[in-house]
């Protein structure tokens, strides 16, 4: 946790930032079961790590960004991204967000 508030605070306005520790710190205090977090992400990584035979860290980070971004398909959160969660910002799109907007080639 404690790189993870030294990369906001580096990168994001102390406002800001503020906002999201508060959220982050409110949000962990109603989390009961951690386990059931990892499990979720470990069922969307394990087809990934049978048809990849491992990963390297770049594919990691991407995955993470992707689990994160992407809008819920089920559950109580449905409909809203774990980051539009933290800090009330949607995402339209999770690869544009990260600065991979569509192509503009012709089909």
């Amino acid at each position: 946790m404690a790189g993870a508030y030294y990369l906001l605070r580096r990168d994001l306005d102390e406002g800001v930032v503020d906002k999201i520790i508060v959220n982050v710190e409110r949000l962990l205090q109603t989390r009961y079961m951690a386990s059931s977090a990892i499990e979720g992400f470990n069922a969307g990584f394990r087809s990934y790590l049978y048809v990849r035979k491992g990963v390297n860290q770049g594919f990691l980070e991407l995955f993470k960004a992707w689990h994160n971004l992407r809008e819920r398909c089920s559950g109580r959160h449905q409909g809203i991204s774990a980051y539009e969660l933290l800090t009330g910002n949607g995402v339209s799109n999770w690869l544009s967000f990260l600065g991979f907007p569509p192509s503009k080639m012709p089909n």
